[in-house]
């Protein structure tokens, strides 16, 4: 047996072995043949018995690792052609561990599967079953090699291209468009098709966008909030008068987070405002601010790069970031700015006609 092969099969026979732990005692949990279930594909079948009789028998696919984008080529193949047979063989899906995305698409795609940290979902007609459990939310052993990060402002750069043009563009017209050397482009742009956030042709031209996918991923790793350049301030007249006082000057801000959500995705009256100014302290003294280390209801941020005032829209006087900055920013703020920003999200699904761009922009390099 190869290393690969003993590797599967440790990994199908501790899945088992969780599974049976959690069953009820008088279920029954037992390897099957493989004889007329898909040929020989496959890692090994399971045979669940029920105390009445009923049984169901499961193809298990042992892997040391799956991605977003392995799921397409499990429903492609293997998935798939048990899926063709007169009587459905449901699939199992086993690995050490599985990111949430991966999950999310195991699950859309109606495919069980068990980790070795404990997230599982089985979920069978006959017998009836239904067993869901969360294991750990990051991989206890990563590559050493690591993915590409969407932390910084390099990557702020094209995850907002990503999501405000639409497709197709190639990794050059990307680099340019962002000042961003081809490299880098090119190694981010793979980590975003392994998780299946991007759809790229042959030659690697991006074809599709997953937006809303790609601003959550982008949430993880990006906040305005955690850096040192935020300021606590307190209006006295309120955050909503401030925003009329920002109409009347002419200070260098861009408003952000849920005075700019609302403008398109309502939830409620928003009573934080939030503004990128590269000068913070005349800011604040244009707009009548008092320091604020409590109750604070305006939060003045200094720009991480000039990305955030990139596709900004001006309207009664106030500048506003784009509806995808608004996003990543609502979706790492405090209160219920996340609750803003996934309104937001919906708000761009719904018609991407008023928001997104039909070509790249140019940008100067830096």
């Amino acid at each position: 047996m190869s290393a690969n092969a003993d590797i599967q099969e440790s990994l199908r026979l501790e899945a088992a072995a969780w599974l049976r732990a959690r069953l009820p005692s008088s279920w029954q949990l037992d390897d099957a043949p493989k004889t007329g279930v898909a040929g020989s594909r496959g890692d090994g079948l399971f045979e669940l018995r029920a105390p009445n009789g009923t049984f169901t028998t499961i193809a298990v696919e042992a892997r040391q690792s799956v991605a977003p984008r392995d799921v397409e080529t499990m429903l492609s193949g293997f998935a798939r052609s048990l899926r063709a047979l007169s009587a459905p063989v449901p699939v199992l899906v086993v690995a050490p561990w599985l990111s949430q995305r991966t999950r999310e698409a195991l699950t859309a795609n109606a495919i069980n599967y068990v980790d070795l940290t404990g997230n599982a979902l089985l979920r069978l007609e006959n017998p009836a079953v239904y067993l869901r459990a969360e294991g750990a939310p990051r991989n206890p052993a990563p590559d050493p090699r690591p993915p590409a990060s969407l932390r910084g402002a390099k990557a702020a750069r094209l995850v907002r291209l990503l999501a405000d043009v639409r497709p197709p563009y190639g990794v050059l017209d990307l680099a340019r468009a962002a000042g961003l050397t081809a490299g880098y482009v090119s190694r981010l742009l793979d980590s975003l098709d392994r998780e299946a956030i991007v759809d790229r042709g042959p030659r690697g031209v991006v074809e599709q966008v997953d937006v809303a996918a790609l601003l959550r991923s982008w949430a993880i790793s990006y906040s305005a909030f955690k850096a040192d350049v935020v300021t606590s301030w307190l209006a006295p007249t309120g955050a909503a008068a401030t925003v009329g006082v920002l109409s009347e000057t002419r200070v260098d801000a861009v408003v952000t987070g849920s005075f700019a959500a609302v403008r398109w995705a309502p939830v409620a009256a928003p009573a934080l405002l939030v503004a990128y100014t590269p000068d913070i302290q005349p800011t604040a003294e244009a707009l009548g601010l008092l320091p604020a280390d409590e109750g604070a209801n305006v939060i003045l941020l200094r720009p991480f790069d000039e990305v955030v005032a990139a596709r900004s829209v001006l309207a009664d006087g106030v500048r506003y970031a784009a509806p995808s900055q608004v996003v990543g920013d609502c979706l790492t703020g405090p209160g219920r700015m996340p609750a803003e920003g996934e309104a937001l999200v919906r708000w761009m699904a719904e018609d991407e006609t008023r928001w997104r761009l039909d070509a790249l922009p140019r940008i100067k390099q830096p």
